[in-house]
């Protein structure tokens, strides 16, 4: 299954990293640019787990996939994908780890994805092998300074 891993550094405490990949509030949107409000439900949390489906619509192509996230291990936040109109749930997941670096973090993110077998799936693994890593590197950073724009005007 492709794999796209990507590291980045924050200057952000890995606490504060961590946080945000869980947060599944209104600001979610505004760190994972990815995630839009229309397309955003939560189905349910706990203290180390939560039910949330997700989706972008970029031009015609609509994407969502609802995940079981769990933050129970220390520097880490996993989404299990169990839905999805463009990946197969075996074996999609994807994992954001935060540790501590130079009083910062060093944030590694992993997405995996098993594409299904229908032409929109297709054309997605194809982009995913073949420009995955440029494309979610792009993403990472992204992710990084949306939270820490966010951060410094709290």
């Amino acid at each position: 299954m492709p794999t796209v891993a990507i590291v980045e550094e924050s200057s952000l405490l890995p606490e504060r990293v961590l946080a945000a990949a869980h947060d599944f509030s209104e600001r979610r949107s505004k760190i994972f640019s990815a995630v839009q409000p229309k397309y955003f439900e939560v189905h349910s949390t706990g203290d180390h787990s939560a039910d949330i489906t997700e989706g972008t619509k970029s031009g015609p192509v609509y994407n969502w996939e609802r995940c079981d996230y769990d933050w129970s291990k220390p520097d880490s936040v996993f989404a299990d994908v169990k839905d999805s109109n463009i990946y197969n749930p075996e074996g999609s997941w994807w994992e954001l780890k935060a540790t501590p670096k130079d009083g910062g973090s060093r944030v590694e993110m992993t997405w995996e994805r098993n594409f299904k077998r229908t032409a929109k799936g297709r054309f997605f693994n194809f982009v995913f092998k073949h420009a995955g890593n440029r494309l979610f590197g792009k993403y990472a950073r992204e992710i990084i300074d949306n939270l820490e724009k966010l951060e410094a005007g709290s």
